[in-house]
């Protein structure tokens, strides 16, 4: 059985133009963004050629060979999907000064990582023209995966090199290497050369990455057998405990844990021929006990994944929980039939689900950064049918899911919410719009008028000054805005002098903060913020209620002090 990948003459001189290539368009790229080009305000154009950008040419410094027409033929067709795929990502970050994206920016990156690393080693393995095989296949990833890493690694020391070169030289104040070796012109087209160099020497060192492979099996080997103990002392041991403690621990997400670490030893361990047992019958059997038991773990973390959508509706965690528990469970049946069908073996079923399931987790990761598979769309559909349906209400909602993990659908479903609420829940349509705060300008991202419509009390008769002066304040602090659920202005005097005193009343979810605002007779409002006394508090959920509660009922009056308390209820708030 042929256990290696042959390694053709590879094109150095090319491979060294397409390095050269990259750092010139990762230079082209950054320089419009720091310039203010017009892709700096087009998001879906900088995810979609930053993608390309990178993948395509790494793509090719990997996988090139003498065989070039069909590598440029598969690479060019992935990079059409890529540039596609990243020009929708990047519409979800539109309209950009008003998205959060970096939870979006992640999920692409990390997707797109194992998609390509998953289709680099099928265009290789295409390219030679030879039927599919998983030890082909495998051989061929951990390849990549080690010549890329120590090419990274090679680059990496490059730039320490030229750091140190640059901070001696700037020690003596000679600084035209610190300014020459940290200019975008210069350090992006070199460290690209140095990427390249590095996998041009490491693809030619085959052999000793062979080695370094075997090395890894070798240990894997060892820790394979722990995992098996552990996983079977684990399931043994939960009809004694139950799975409560296990779901206030995060349980689903321990579960899908333990199956991607035994699910990848697995894999690490049995990758060459089918045919050959790296342990002995018992130690074989025993592990494959292991793999048996997997579709048990699969079958515990759907019924903690379904708990949590039936709870709280779908979000990005849970739908890559149930991706994830998905990709797991077919790993796990499949390895599982193998076993029922051959018993000892198995592998030959091992190797058949890899080949196959390779490409569907390629595919699947693909398909996630498109709209036929958008979690965040899900996610914000789930939330807002949760809001109609009255599992929430509006003072609980969780607006900043939406604003900060739903980019794009996030932020037109909390536009269509404001839109809806403005009128019936002003302070909601309030809160909404701070998210468009803009602090360099004290903006909150809401006009004067709108602010103080929502302040439940004002009237005519309010002084202008004064709402002039709370606005002023919540425009130094938006954070307020985003986290209050409601407002309230009372008029007491708390002086007695004849002057009424106002008091904001912010209603937070777990607290309700009292702000005095006095007038100082110079044509201006001294602010206080009250303070509980006697066993009063602001904080809990149930003083929370029972202060709104003697609000709604009228239930507030002065204490004689110098500064009368404010009674609200049984709660007294004093004037420090």
């Amino acid at each position: 059985m042929e256990t290696t990948v042959s390694n053709p003459a590879l094109p150095t001189k090319t491979l060294i133009l397409i390095a050269l290539a990259q750092g010139l368009g990762l230079l082209f790229l950054h320089q419009s963004i720091e310039l203010k080009y017009w892709l700096s305000n087009e998001p879906q154009w900088i995810f979609a050629l930053y993608s390309a950008v990178f993948i395509a040419p790494t793509i090719l410094l990997l996988g090139l060979t003498d065989k070039a027409a069909t590598v440029f033929k598969l690479t060019a067709g992935y990079a059409v999907i890529v540039l596609g795929l990243g020009y929708y990502m990047g519409l979800q970050a539109t309209p950009i000064e008003h998205i959060r994206y970096s939870t979006l920016l992640t999920q692409f990156i990390i997707t797109l990582c194992i998609a390509t690393f998953k289709a680099l080693m099928y265009i290789q393995h295409f390219s030679t023209g030879k039927p599919l095989s998983y030890s082909q296949l495998f051989l061929l990833s951990w390849r990549n995966f080690l010549t890329l890493g120590l090419s990274l690694l090679f680059t990496l020391c490059t730039w320490g090199v030229l750091m140190l070169w640059a901070g001696l030289f700037k020690a003596i104040r000679i600084e035209f290497f610190y300014d020459l070796f940290t200019n975008g012109w210069f350090f992006y087209p070199v460290l690209a050369l140095a990427n390249g160099f590095g996998v041009i020497i490491f693809r030619h060192q085959t052999s000793v990455i062979d080695t370094i492979t075997r090395i890894q099996q070798a240990l894997m080997k060892f820790l394979l057998v722990m995992l098996a103990l552990i996983s079977i002392i684990f399931l043994a041991t939960l009809p004694f405990t139950g799975l409560q403690p296990l779901w206030e621990t995060g349980g689903s997400t321990l579960i899908l844990g333990m199956q991607a670490v035994m699910l990848f030893f697995i894999n690490a361990v049995y990758q060459d021929d089918p045919k050959t047992n790296p342990y002995n019958i018992w130690v074989h059997r025993f592990i494959y006990l292991g793999v048996a038991l997997l579709p048990i773990y699969s079958a515990i973390s759907f019924y903690g994944l379904s708990l949590r959508v039936d709870q709280y509706g779908w979000s990005l965690s849970r739908c890559w929980g149930f991706l994830l528990w998905s990709i797991f469970a077919v790993f796990s049946l499949g390895y599982l039939w193998g076993i029922v069908r051959k018993k000892d073996n198995w592998l030959e079923q091992l190797s058949w689900v890899n080949v196959r399931m390779g490409l569907l987790v390629l595919g699947l990761m693909l398909v996630v950064n498109s709209p036929i598979l958008d979690f965040r769309k899900i996610s914000t559909q789930s939330q807002i049918n949760r809001l109609d349906n009255g599992a929430v209400t509006l003072e609980n909602f969780d607006y900043n899911y939406l604003h900060y993990n739903l980019a794009s659908p996030g932020y037109k479903a909390l536009q269509a919410l404001k839109e809806k609420v403005k009128e019936s829940h002003p302070e909601i349509a309030l809160r909404i719009s701070s998210y468009h705060a803009d602090k360099k300008n004290n903006d909150i991202g809401v006009a004067k008028d709108v602010f103080i419509n929502a302040i439940e009390g004002t009237d005519a008769s309010t002084p202008k000054s004064l709402t002039d002066n709370i606005y002023k304040d919540m425009s130094k602090q938006p954070w307020r805005i985003k986290e209050n659920q409601s407002y309230q202005l009372l008029n007491i005097d708390l002086n007695s002098n004849g002057t009424p005193e106002y008091i904001l009343v912010e209603v937070r979810e777990l607290r309700i903060e009292l702000t005095m605002y006095s007038d100082n007779g110079k044509g201006d409002w001294d602010k206080t913020h009250l303070q509980g006394v006697a066993g009063s508090s602001f904080y809990g959920a149930d003083n929370k209620v029972l202060l709104l509660k003697a609000l709604k009922e009228g239930d507030y009056r002065a204490n004689k002090r110098q500064w009368d308390n404010l009674q609200i209820g049984g709660n007294q708030f004093l004037v420090p």
